[in-house]
């Protein structure tokens, strides 16, 4: 770049290039150039860009949400999964049927007329007949065994030994060996398990060993829980909402223990609830019917939950028979009280018991375990109550059977009041079964009655819930160490 000899210290070109001024190299012809360099710009010399516009902002927004939404539905999906196992196996105790030796009830294809003679046959005899693919073939209340199969590696192989005694099983007319009890092993499917009498773990064991079951058989149902928790939990806040804007209420999102006045807000909160239950009781019927069908290819009725959709509409009736069915009653009682005992807890704790969560948090605590343990032992029944109700297929046009992982009562229930009444007057009381005792009790009429049937996974529950209060009393203790 020259400079001018006057001017030694100027960086300016002397010559000006085109379209540029030789002591103003910034000038461009057509632009407003009459901006000064060297004064303080005024405000409204200032540019600012406009600010972004509505939509703009939307779109954020909206891909805020959506990427909020993916996460929160994956993270449901794990979640669902650490769980599902403890609930499949908790469904399939609820749902068994382990009646009393003196009062089971058995299937009326299993009765004999007294005139009729009935068919035995010997052990040697029915080891020699060939079965299925699965090993048995299972049809209603029937069932072929192989019984040589039930013999263990390790028998003797001494003519005295009871092993080899003869024992005979009763037949009917075709031939098939007749069941008379849940508990015989001899006569028991191949795809079924053994009752469940010790706990979740036991089940979770006895599905892992069953053939045609396994670790995927932990799984059943979880799609379909998983699509149930989140049409709930979008559904459920969106009815509440329209009812309390339809009322004139309060904003559904302060808590109802700050209401002084909590009745309108607690009527429009169980019934969005009830009413949200009812839409989606199919998920919960399928993800049931799911659970307690056997996994095994030869008996199993549902292949996913679009297929037990279909089936359900088509063998029972359509949408009326999917709704206006023997469920009904039970879903209404079930999401009316589960978030009406809910949310009634707090408000009990605080203005009844007058026990503050800040001031008391370990006092606060055993006393929400308490409540908490209140509505397990009324919810449970009830819930044991539907799910064995949702096993009963009311068609006479079923294609095929259905088979499950458990024995069920071969009878069904006829409702609620029917059902609760059979449940403690045939499974109740604690059984105890010797193989090698051969003395029959006698039949007493109270023989078996009990409530034991109606909280069957309940010491899971309860265990859950005492954990979260001792996780919750350490965190209050660990915050008043902090303080001090």
């Amino acid at each position: 770049m020259t400079t001018d000899s006057s001017h030694p210290y100027a960086t300016f070109p002397t010559t000006p290039g085109k379209g540029m001024h030789g002591l103003r190299p910034y000038f461009t012809p057509g632009v407003n150039n009459n901006f000064n360099y060297t004064s303080i710009a005024t405000p409204a010399d200032v540019y600012y860009p406009p600010p972004p516009s509505d939509d703009y902002n939307d779109l954020i927004d909206s891909r805020a949400a959506a990427r909020e939404l993916i996460n929160f539905s994956v993270l449901k999906f794990l979640t669902t999964a650490v769980s599902n196992p403890f609930e499949v196996s908790k469904t399939l105790m609820q749902v068994q049927y382990t009646p009393h030796e003196d009062v089971e009830v058995l299937s009326p294809a299993n009765s004999t007329p007294d005139d009729q003679d009935t068919d035995y046959k010997e052990y040697d005899e029915l080891s020699s007949e060939e079965d299925d693919d699965d090993g048995d073939f299972y049809a209603g209340s029937h069932s072929r065994r192989r019984f040589s199969d039930d013999i263990p590696a390790a028998a003797s192989m001494d003519v005295d030994d009871p092993m080899f005694r003869q024992q005979k099983v009763t037949l009917d007319q075709s031939g098939y060996v007749m069941r008379t009890s849940v508990y015989d092993d001899a006569t028991r499917p191949a795809y079924q398990i053994k009752p469940i009498d010790k706990g979740v773990w036991q089940g979770i064991g006895r599905l892992l060993k069953q053939p045609h079951e396994g670790w995927r058989s932990l799984f059943k149902g979880q799609y379909t829980n998983w699509l149930y928790e989140i049409c709930h939990l979008f559904l459920q806040p969106t009815v509440e909402g329209s009812l309390n804007d339809a009322f004139g209420l309060y904003d559904d999102t302060i808590p109802l223990v700050h209401l002084d006045h909590i009745g309108p807000n607690l009527a429009t909160l169980v019934a969005s609830h009830v009413f949200v239950g009812i839409i989606l009781s199919p998920l919960e019927l399928i993800r049931t019917r799911l659970i307690v069908q056997s996994a095994s290819p030869l008996h199993r009725k549902y292949k996913g939950p679009l297929h037990a959709l279909r089936t359900i509409l088509e063998e029972e009736g359509g949408f009326r028979g999917l709704y206006l069915n023997h469920n009904l009653l039970p879903t209404v009682l079930y999401h009316a009280l589960t978030p009406l005992l809910q949310n009634i807890t707090p408000i009990f704790i605080d203005r009844v018991l007058k026990i503050n969560a800040s001031d008391s948090p370990f006092v606060y605590g055993l006393a929400e375990l308490s409540l908490n343990t209140l509505e397990l032992l009324i919810m449970l029944p009830l819930e044991t109550i539907r799910k064995r109700l949702q096993c009963q297929i009311r068609s006479r046009t079923s294609k095929k059977r259905f088979e499950t992982v458990v024995a069920l009562r071969p009878v069904p229930y006829t409702g609620i009041a029917d059902a609760a009444y059979h449940i403690i007057k045939e499974e109740g009381g604690r059984r105890r079964r010797d193989k090698q005792q051969t003395d029959v009790a006698p039949k007493v009429f109270f023989t078996g009655w009990g409530w034991r049937g109606l909280y069957q996974g309940f010491s899971m529950q309860c265990t859950s819930n005492i954990i979260l209060f001792v996780l919750h009393a350490v965190n209050g203790i660990e915050e008043d160490y902090d303080d001090f």
